[in-house]
């Protein structure tokens, strides 16, 4: 959904702009730069980022114990959490139109933390850059085909959702949802998320 948003904004700032000198025809179509992603938190080198649906799971490298980033834990500790692995936050912002109420976001790279009411809510993490530092303790990440995801966990697609190709892995309140790109099973996985999330379906 945030390509969408992002697409719409670079239209509208293009229309601000006067019109540029049209480039010779034979002149190589330049792509646009594709910012790094950071992951340069403090603690990157020695913790990893388990996606989770009941939050965000913390594992250490060296010994494989894990801690849990629950949902429902104040804003900045959430915050503070990743920002210790992934690195300063890109952005945030606010919507008081969401079908679930009114959010907030903190962005770092590919990963969003969203909020209600001063609380870490849930997460969304899209196909951008940054996104391969995240996955599923089970495997699941952005890339991901259906075809192998369902060699290790159970995909339950979703008939007819308005948001395209929707899956859920889970059940109950530990539920972590999903888009493909395509249908079939060569599709791959292009967005993961859990929690409350800003969709309008």
């Amino acid at each position: 959904m945030r390509t969408f948003t992002t697409l719409a904004m670079i239209g509208l700032l293009s229309a601000c702009k006067p019109a540029a000198d049209k480039a010779p025809a034979d002149a190589d179509p330049v792509a646009p730069a594709v910012p790094e992603a950071k992951a340069d938190g403090p603690n990157a080198a020695t913790t990893a980022v388990s996606l989770d649906g009941e939050g965000l799971r913390f594992v250490d490298k060296a010994s494989g114990k894990t801690s849990l980033l629950a949902f429902g834990v104040p804003r900045a500790q959430a915050e503070t959490a990743l920002a210790n692995v992934a690195g300063r936050e890109d952005d945030r912002s606010t919507n008081a139109e969401c079908g679930a109420g009114p959010m907030e976001f903190t962005r770092y790279d590919a990963m969003t933390l969203n909020f209600q009411d001063g609380k870490f809510a849930g997460w969304f993490l899209g196909d951008e850059p940054g996104a391969d530092i995240y996955s599923t303790m089970s495997g699941i990440a952005i890339g991901t085909a259906r075809a192998k995801a369902k060699e290790t966990v159970s995909i339950v697609d979703l008939e007819d959702s308005t948001l395209g190709e929707e899956f859920s892995i889970g059940t109950g309140d530990k539920v972590i949802g999903g888009m493909f790109a395509a249908p079939g099973d060569a599709a791959k996985i292009e967005a993961l998320f859990a929690g409350v999330n800003c969709f309008f379906r």
